[in-house]
């Protein structure tokens, strides 16, 4: 009878305890972070200082075509008349911008990410601050990111709305 009493008392805070768990409904929510972005007049900034930075990158990588092709011109122009210790020199030369501008160039395109990653972290972190806020808000178990990998999921409320009115955006 005890054994008996015990098993139906597990039972029962097993049930209880699975009903529990059961009455907490999950909210889902998802948003389009590349239409808030289009949206944002910081990620309008910081596109236009991603141009200007591009711009000034690719003035000096010009620059240094020029000199290098300036080089091989002159070079090109009177390589018969140097002696041999005047055309190795030259061709040194040539072969030293020829490093410096590939170096450069690999060089300003990791320069070009970073400051793009260290740009849009501010963006990024503000709709991450409004997206808490809403979820707060309304109550959401879990937002996800709309274009995202999602394997399953049942219907989701679109959640970009709120995030451009509590944003002010338009």
């Amino acid at each position: 009878m005890k054994k008996t009493f015990q098993v139906l008392m597990v039972a029962a805070l097993c049930l209880f305890a699975t009903g529990a768990f059961a009455q907490k409904t999950i909210k889902l929510g998802h948003f389009n972070s590349s239409e808030l972005m289009k949206r944002m007049p910081e990620a309008d900034s910081v596109q236009n200082v991603l141009k200007d930075y591009a711009a000034e990158l690719e003035a000096e990588l010009k620059a240094m075509q020029t000199e290098y092709t300036r080089l091989t011109q002159e070079y090109e122009a009177k390589k018969d008349q140097l002696t041999d210790l005047l055309r190795a020199n030259k061709e040194n030369e040539i072969r030293g911008v020829l490093e410096r501008m590939e170096m450069f160039q690999q060089n300003a395109q990791v320069d070009l990410s970073n400051k793009q990653n260290e740009l849009f972290t501010v963006v990024i972190d503000k709709i991450k601050a409004v997206v808490a806020e809403i979820a707060k808000e309304n109550k959401f178990t879990y937002i996800f990111e709309s274009n995202g990998i999602l394997w399953y999921s049942e219907d989701s409320e679109d959640i970009t709305p709120l995030l451009v009115k509590k944003m002010g955006l338009k």
